[in-house]
């Protein structure tokens, strides 16, 4: 039989506003970089201007 299933919350944060230091602020909070972006808008043909949000988890308390 399965225990009670883990409650997450989630927090998007702006590609370019994940700097080394806020990543690593954001982990001491117990915060963790899930392997996913999300489009944050369409630019065509252009995937080096495309703006994404990185998603971020942790347990809920």
């Amino acid at each position: 039989m399965l225990g009670p299933m883990q409650g997450w919350e989630y927090k998007l944060l702006k590609r370019v506003d994940a700097t080394e230091a806020k990543l690593n602020s954001l982990g001491a909070e117990g915060w963790e970089l899930l392997p996913l972006l999300l489009p944050d808008g369409a630019v065509p043909n252009s995937f080096e201007k495309l703006e994404a949000q990185l998603v971020l988890r942790r347990p809920r308390r």
